[in-house]
C-alpha cells in the first residue's frame, strides 16, 4: 500500500507572530508502524525525511517492504507535497539516521542493519548490527552499498562529506577486535569512526573511547583534521573528582583519525548534548545541552570554538517534561529551540501525551515567544531544519487520530514560516559554481522536459543532458579546468549560463 500524504485540520494552542505561521501541515502514514530519524535540506527550498518503515509499500516503483524495517527515504517540496519515496532493506530491521547530498545529484544513506544478505542486502551480517551504508545516483538508483561491523553492536549515526571526495561515518560500537574492526573496544559503547573514498572503500577506521559509555552527536571536517561532539561517561583522567553521570566531549582528531585533544565543555552532574550546530562564521558552534544542577534541570546554551573555549553561556531553568532536541540562531542574536512537551490524558485511562512546541530566547535567556502545537496522543519530535527561505520544518512521530492514517505511528511534518512571504527568487540556479567534479542545475518552476547541452567558449559541444527534473547533476570531470557555458530551454526560453571548472 503506498503511503498517505494527508493534511491535517486540528486545533493548536498557540503563541505566535507573524514570522512563524503554520504554513502547512502534513502526515505521511502507511498500515504498520513508522520512524522518523532524520531530515537533509535540499537547494529548491524543499527537503528530503530519512527514517524506518514497516508498511508495504507494494503499489509503488522500487518500494516494496522487503523486511521487518526498511530504510524510508522521501523528497517533501516547500508546500509539503511528497514528489518520491523508496525503501531499501534486508530481511531484518534496517534503521535509516542519517544521509548527505553528493555532488553528483545522488545522496549517501547511512544507518545500521541487523539483516543478512538477502534483497537489496548483497554482503553478509557482521555481527549483531553492523553499519549499512547505501550509496544512491541521482535517479535515486543504488549505486553501491557497504556493510561495515565487528561481532557485536555497531551503530551508524552520522555522516559528513569530506574535501577528498569522500565520506566519514561516525557512530557507536561494542564490538570488540573482529571483522572491519582493527582494534578492541575500551569499554562499553566507544566512537567509531570509518574513512570512505568516493567509491566506498575503507581508506582508515578508529575506535575512540574510555572506560565506559560515549554517544556520537556532531561531526564536522575542519583545517588538519576532524571534530567530534559527544557524550560520555567515561573516567576523566585530568580531573581528581569524577560525576556519576554523562559529560560533554570535544575531541579533536587528525586526517587519519588520531585523536589530538580531548577537552570536556561543562561540568556538572550530569550533562546531555543535545544538538550541535554551526554559527555563520563556521568556527564556532552553538550547543543545545540538558544539565541537572543540584537537583534542577538547566538548560545551556553554549557558543563555543573550535578549541572547545566558550565565549558565550545562557542558563535557564527547564521543566522535567520538556525534551529538547534542535537550536538554530536568529537575526539579532536570538535562539529558536524546538522540542516536545510530555503530559497526560486526564480521563479514566491515564495516557502519556506529548505534543511539538517551539520557543525562542533572546541572549540574556529571556522567552521572547512560544507556539506549543497540542494534539491528542503521541507526538515526538525528532528533527527540526531551517529551508532555504529561513523557514523551520518540525518533523516527528505522531499516532495522533488527526495525523496517524491507521492508529499506528506516522511521520508528522509542520512548516513554520511567514505565510505573507514572497521574496523574490531566482528561477533557474547553478551550484556549485565554481566546480571541481559535478555542477547542478536547479529550476525553480513548473517545466516541460526538455534538453540542454555543455560548450565550450569556443562553441564547441561537449555533451548533451535532459532536463526532466527540478534538480540536474551535470558531468564535469573530465573536462580541463576552464569556464565552459551551459545551455538550454525553459518553457520555450534560452538560458546560456557560465560555469568556471576548478
Amino acid at each position: 500500500m503506498k503511503k498517505a500524504l494527508l493534511p491535517v485540520f486540528s486545533l493548536f494552542s498557540i503563541y505566535a507572530i507573524a514570522q512563524h505561521d503554520i504554513v502547512w501541515e502534513k502526515s505521511i502514514g502507511g498500515e504498520q508502524a513508522e520512524y522518523l530519524y532524520n531530515a537533509i535540506q535540499t537547494p529548491d527550498y524543499g527537503f528530503i525525511i530519512l527514517g524506518s518503515s514497516g508498511s508495504d509499500l507494494s503499489n509503488t516503483q522500487n518500494n516494496s517492504s522487503k523486511g521487518d524495517l526498511d530504510y524510508f527515504i522521501s523528497k517533501i517540496d516547500e508546500n509539503g507535497k511528497q514528489e518520491w519515496q523508496h525503501t531499501f532493506g534486508g530481511s531484518g530491521n534496517d534503521f535509516l539516521y542519517a544521509a548527505v547530498s553528493t555532488p553528483d545529484g545522488g545522496i549517501l544513506l547511512a544507518g545500521s542493519s541487523d539483516s543478512g544478505k538477502g534483497r537489496d542486502k548483497t554482503e553478509n551480517s557482521k555481527g549483531l548490527h553492523d553499519y549499512w551504508v547505501i550509496k544512491l545516483d541521482a535517479g535515486k538508483h543504488l549505486q553501491w552499498q557497504k556493510t561495515l561491523g565487528g561481532s557485536g553492536n555497531d551503530f551508524l549515526r552520522q555522516v559528513i562529506k569530506t574535501q577528498d571526495g569522500g565520506y566519514l561515518l561516525a557512530g557507536e560500537s561494542n564490538s570488540g577486535k573482529s571483522s572491519d574492526k582493527q582494534d578492541d573496544g575500551f569499554g562499553g559503547f566507544d566512537y567509531w569512526l570509518i574513512k570512505l573514498d568516493s567509491k566506498g572503500n575503507v581508506l582508515w577506521e578508529k575506535t575512540i573511547g574510555g572506560n565506559l559509555n560515549e554517544e556520537v552527536k556532531y561531526i564536522k571536517e575542519i583545517k588538519g583534521g576532524y571534530l567530534l561532539l559527544g557524550n560520555t561517561n567515561s573516567i576523566d583522567e585530568t580531573v581528581t573528582k569524577q560525576d556519576k553521570g554523562f559529560d560533554v566531549e570535544m575531541v579533536l582528531l587528525s586526517q587519519q583519525g588520531d585523536v589530538q585533544t580531548k577537552k570536556r565543555l561543562v561540568s556538572t552532574e550530569e550533562d546531555d548534548l543535545l544538538h550541535a550546530v554551526d554559527v555563520n562564521d563556521e568556527q564556532h558552534f552553538n550547543l543545545l545541552i540538558s544539565s541537572i544542577e543540584n537537583e534542577q534541570r538547566m538548560l545551556h546554551i553554549l557558543t563555543v570554538d573550535e578549541k572547545g573555549n566558550t565565549h558565550t553561556e545562557i542558563k535557564k531553568e527547564l521543566k522535567n517534561n520538556l525534551l529538547l532536541n534542535h537550536i538554530f540562531e536568529q537575526k539579532g542574536r536570538s535562539f529558536l529551540i524546538a522540542g516536545s512537551e510530555q503530559g497526560f490524558k486526564k480521563d479514566r485511562n491515564i495516557e502519556p501525551t506529548s505534543f511539538f512546541t517551539v520557543f525562542t530566547l533572546n541572549e540574556n535567556g529571556s522567552e521572547n515567544w512560544k507556539k506549543e502545537l497540542k494534539e491528542s496522543g503521541f507526538n515526538d519530535l525528532q528533527f527540526a531544519i531551517q529551508t532555504r527561505d529561513e523557514s523551520i520544518i518540525l518533523i516527528g512521530n505522531s499516532n495522533s487520530k488527526n495525523s496517524s492514517t491507521s492508529f499506528n505511528q506516522d511521520f508528522r511534518m509542520i512548516k513554520l514560516g511567514n505565510k505573507e512571504s514572497k521574496a523574490p527568487r531566482e528561477l533557474v540556479e547553478i551550484y556549485p559554481n565554481p566546480t571541481s567534479d559535478y555542477v547542478n542545475l536547479l529550476i525553480q518552476q513548473e517545466f516541460e522536459p526538455s534538453k540542454g547541452a555543455v560548450y565550450t567558449l569556443a562553441g564547441q559541444k561537449l555533451q548533451d543532458f535532459k532536463l526532466t527534473t527540478r534538480t540536474t547533476a551535470i558531468d564535469l570531470r573530465n573536462y580541463p579546468s576552464g569556464v565552459y557555458i551551459l545551455q538550454f530551454v525553459v518553457n520555450n526560453q534560452t538560458h546560456a549560463i557560465k560555469v568556471l571548472k576548478k
